[in-house]
């Protein structure tokens, strides 16, 4: 059986990762693109956000989040709920 922490664990990494890398690709952006590329990445991280979100309250029924995991999930649900509102349709 697979390990729920691991896999948990890998997921919150993997959308670190594309989260660091639209940010990336947003500081090159030119200054008229970069609100329409940032709705953009948005929209294509959300179902990645939503499983890292899901991934971290795995962690959390299996043992106690570390302060970094607690900062990850609020940082991922924030981004997230901006979605939710229609900020980035």
């Amino acid at each position: 059986m697979t390990n729920p922490v691991r896999w948990a664990d890998s997921e919150v990494k993997k959308t670190e990762v594309l989260v660091r890398e639209m940010v990336d690709d947003l500081l090159r952006c030119p200054a008229e693109r970069k609100e329409a590329a940032a709705r953009e990445a948005l929209v294509k991280l959300r179902p990645h956000l939503k499983a890292a979100v899901e991934a971290l309250e795995t962690i959390g029924r299996e043992r106690p989040l570390t302060n970094e995991e607690f900062v990850r999930r609020r940082e991922f649900m924030l981004l997230v709920s901006g979605l939710r509102r229609g900020d980035y349709k």
